[in-house]
């Protein structure tokens, strides 16, 4: 899920619920899709595609980062109609298709959403949903697996367990089906029953649940070696900032005298924008923490710091990977620029563009990429990314696409010419740390671990950010940058 700020666009959705009158241009187009239709549409389908087709120009034209060419846009959208791939064939299925299609070759994150994906957005940004619980994945042979039981859920009281495989769904087979079709088919309505057909190794029987109101914690916490507060927030929603301020809270309490605190924003790939510069404010006084630039570099909005300061003048680490994504790179330069903390680990994802999101009065809504989070000190990080201080390399780390290796990304823009101070190899510093896990945090929610006895795993980047608050290798790197930052450098 990337950063998405949630807009109901005041009076330019009014000024499009009347007729939609289309331009010469755009008629060409709703003439064209006529022929894609399977036969037996009405006319009042076709007028409601009409609708839906001019309304999202319209919008777009008006609402997106970069001037749109319209011509050009309906150009390509005629060329679609020979490529699309839908079974649902009625004039608003083309149409959404096409829109969807049109609006990917903008950018990666633009794109055009029906009524039950704008629902299921709107449950992802709450932090709950009405389901079974349980994370799912697909095995080798295309089987949905159940990964594991979210505790306290309808799953986890039924008996269901890892490695378990949901064969149907209410009796519809389910093998060959992507993840999208299990999730869709086991949500519902608080209180509906859904039956899961199980196969558990040579056993087959069926399992029936009611669904309930699954809460999905964003934010774990820990203290390690009994001096240093560790908290990982793994999205943002809008939950996400009371979890934090709870688990805050809680290690002020129970540590003493911290020696340092790490923020864990690994494979964080963002949320919401408030929550990201709400939780960014949690450790800072006063300051810019993000702002937002349109079309034409005009300025949009921007959050300033005035919230309590946990863990003041306490030293930070922040942890960034390849993963770290929008809010979570946000959140980690506005603590850097800031004189909060320093960032350890990798180079971020790159991705510093903004989408909103655009209900349309014709049904289903847009979510259109509208501008760029700029940092305190007015960089991009779009298709740059964040530059740690302290790079460290995983012997272990696979090949992974960033934002501007994806197709039609947006280009690069006003780099922060950071470069790292040091660059290690994670091995150098990997040594032995005691993890005391707080609330409902588990292992789950920390850094995913093997039982294997021969080889256990090591968090090898998080154990080189607890070097940099000892007297080992890193103090170095610790007392040339803490001046640096508490001097605003």
């Amino acid at each position: 899920m990337f950063a998405v700020l949630i807009s109901f666009a005041g009076t330019r959705l009014v000024a499009c619920a009347g007729p939609a009158w289309p331009s010469d241009e755009e008629r060409r187009f709703l003439d064209a899709y006529r022929d894609s239709v399977t036969a037996g549409a009405t006319d009042e389908q076709f007028a409601h595609a009409d609708k839906l087709y001019v309304e999202a120009l319209q919008v777009l034209s008006e609402t997106y980062v970069e001037k749109i060419d319209r011509a050009a846009f309906v150009e390509n959208s005629i060329a679609m109609l020979d490529e699309i791939d839908t079974e649902d064939k009625s004039p608003t299925g083309i149409v959404g298709a096409v829109l969807d299609d049109s609006l990917h070759n903008l950018d990666p994150h633009s794109a055009y959403m029906t009524d039950d994906m704008f629902r299921r957005l709107q449950e992802s940004t709450e932090g709950s949903f009405a389901g079974v619980g349980i994370v799912i994945a697909l095995d080798d042979d295309k089987r949905i697996r159940i990964v594991s039981p979210i505790d306290d859920t309808p799953a986890a009281r039924a008996g269901l367990r890892p490695d378990d495989r949901i064969t149907h769904i209410d009796g519809y087979q389910m093998k060959g089906e992507p993840i999208s079709e299990a999730v869709r088919r086991m949500r519902g309505r608080v209180g509906d029953p859904v039956t899961l057909t199980i196969m558990r190794v040579e056993d087959s029987f069926d399992v029936t649940v009611k669904r309930a109101r699954i809460e999905v914690p964003s934010v774990s916490a820990a203290i390690i070696d009994q001096d240093i507060g560790y908290i990982r927030v793994s999205r943002f929603d809008a939950t996400t900032l009371d979890q934090t301020q709870e688990y805050l809270s809680e290690l002020e309490d129970k540590i003493a005298k911290p020696r340092g605190i790490i923020v864990d924003l690994r494979r964080n790939p963002g949320g919401l924008l408030d929550s990201a510069a709400d939780i960014a404010d949690q450790f800072l006084t006063d300051g810019l923490i993000v702002a937002t630039e349109g079309r034409g570099e005009r300025k949009l909005r921007s959050y300033e710091a005035d919230r309590a300061d946990f863990f003041d003048k306490v030293p930070m680490a922040i942890l960034l990977d390849r993963g770290s994504a929008s809010g979570a790179e946000l959140m980690a330069a506005a603590l850097r620029e800031n004189g909060r903390g320093v960032i350890i680990g990798e180079r971020s994802f790159g991705k510093g563009s903004m989408q909103r999101i655009m209900p349309l009065t014709s049904g289903g809504g847009l979510k259109i990429t509208t501008g760029y989070y700029t940092t305190p000190e007015n960089h991009i990080v779009q298709g740059n990314g964040v530059i740690p201080d302290i790079e460290v390399n995983r012997a272990d780390a696979e090949e992974f696409e960033r934002e501007i290796d994806l197709a039609n990304a947006l280009p690069a823009r006003r780099r922060d010419p950071r470069q790292s101070l040091a660059k290690l190899d994670a091995k150098s510093c990997e040594q032995d740390i005691a993890i005391t896990r707080l609330g409902k945090s588990s292992r789950d929610n920390l850094e995913d671990q093997t039982e294997d006895a021969d080889n256990p795993y090591r968090d090898s980047v998080l154990e080189c950010a607890v070097g940099y608050f000892n007297d080992g290798p890193l103090a170095a790197y610790r007392n040339q940058v803490e001046p640096l930052l508490r001097a605003g450098l």
